[in-house]
């Protein structure tokens, strides 16, 4: 006989956001709470009960996800290994794919929403930028981070291999 697994209420809500940030990561446009739903084994209804609206829902995992992605960034900084510029570069491609404007149109999700997730995008610039863009003036590098930019666009739009992008983008720097 199957038992079920009891949740707690901050740790549903933990999972439900974590499933969420990984799904929305691999499946993009894709990503669903019915899919979501499906694949954490509980209902849609469910969900709703721990998010009262799909706003909600999309704050925490935008909330969640930048305060994680600061943390990996820091300890990379601080491990300062030899291929910092391109571990850094990953994490900026991580956060390109929340921020996609289609994400925000697709699941009509409110500009106080979309302008939080861009902020956190812009702050992970921000932090990079001197370990990404080393010498470059700020003209040189506000031009790197276009063709950066402009790369993981289209990278995800076809679903390109982030690590090759970011290596062919540090031979161009």
């Amino acid at each position: 006989m199957e038992t079920k697994k009891k949740w707690n209420v901050s740790n549903m809500k933990s999972k439900i956001i974590e499933e969420s940030i990984k799904s929305l990561q691999a499946e993009g446009l894709r990503f669903s709470v019915d899919t979501l739903a499906e694949r954490m084994k509980i209902s849609k209804k469910t969900v709703y009960k721990y998010f009262s609206t799909k706003e909600a829902l999309a704050y925490a995992i935008y909330e969640k996800f930048y305060t994680d992605l600061k943390g990996e960034i820091e300890k990379i900084i601080q491990a300062g290994t030899p291929k910092i510029a391109e571990e850094l570069l990953l994490r900026y491609f991580s956060s390109a794919k929340m921020v996609r404007k289609e994400i925000f149109n697709k699941y009509c999700l409110n500009n106080k929403i979309g302008d939080f997730a861009v902020q956190g995008h812009l702050d992970v610039w921000d932090t990079i930028k001197p370990y990404v863009c080393g010498s470059m003036n700020d003209d040189e590098a506000g031009m790197y981070q276009l063709i950066i930019d402009g790369a993981f666009d289209k990278a995800i739009a076809c679903s390109a291999d982030s690590a090759i992008i970011v290596r062919m983008l540090r031979q161009i720097k």
